[in-house]
């Protein structure tokens, strides 16, 4: 497989260094966002070769554009893939039950999860379209899923998960749908894909370590291409019904 340019958002911990580290390993160039160049100082990411890193913050949308000039310059040629991985769980002060509904909190995990990929994967269609790859994947969650959500209620209350996040999350496989059939027949490949229960900062309960879910969601990834029916992939390759 000839070396890619990809762009991996959230980049700094968890699933997004873990996706970094494999494309980095691959021999593929990764132009990496984070919210901090200082802070990213202290992570693995400065020491891996081809990477580049970009500052975008996603709680401050007017971080996109500047992002979105400065992959295009470490990548006027264009990119191959973007990745959308970058997500929050909650803003850190609702809690899990419907009673405990803050507006500003459910504004803050859409904005993150839903607005600033939407936004910057339009920003950076025209990079996308100097390449016949065309790939834009957004990392979701089963949890997103009415059957999924149903069929393990009890789990999902024991993990006392924010409604807001697989809200947020429903409303990011509709808007990948959209750029779906609107791109499709331009070449465009869009996947969401459920990265599995990761042992990650937001989710201590995981069941699977960063490192194996970002080398099979990668995997999956790879398998998909345009001709494939649009659909939300698990990261072992199976598909999870709405």
């Amino acid at each position: 497989m000839s070396p890619k340019i990809v762009v991996v958002t959230g980049a700094n911990r968890g699933i997004g260094l873990a996706l970094v580290e494999q494309f980095s390993r691959r021999g593929d160039t990764v132009i990496a966002t984070v919210r901090s160049r200082s802070k990213a100082a202290g992570t693995p990411l400065v020491s891996l070769p081809n990477v580049k890193l970009v500052e975008l913050d996603a709680d401050d949308i007017a971080t996109i554009d500047p992002a979105v000039a400065a992959i295009e310059k470490a990548a006027p040629e264009g990119i191959d893939e973007l990745w959308n991985n970058l997500a929050v769980a909650n803003s850190g002060q609702n809690g899990w039950s419907v009673r405990d509904v803050v507006t500003d909190d459910v504004q803050k995990v859409f904005q993150v999860n839903v607005v600033a990929p939407a936004y910057l994967t339009s920003k950076l269609l025209p990079l996308l379209e100097k390449h016949t790859t065309k790939k834009v994947v957004f990392v979701s969650t089963a949890a997103a899923s009415f059957e999924f959500v149903k069929k393990l209620r009890d789990f999902f209350a024991t993990m006392k998960l924010p409604f807001i996040y697989s809200a947020s999350k429903s409303a990011l496989n509709m808007t990948a749908l959209y750029f779906h059939n609107q791109l499709n027949s331009s070449g465009f490949t869009i996947v969401p894909i459920h990265p599995g229960v990761v042992l990650t900062g937001m989710n201590p309960q995981g069941e699977i370590s960063t490192e194996e879910s970002a080398k099979k969601c990668i995997d999956v990834a790879d398998s998909v291409s345009a001709e494939d029916d649009f659909a939300l992939r698990s990261y072992d390759g199976s598909v999870i019904p709405w």
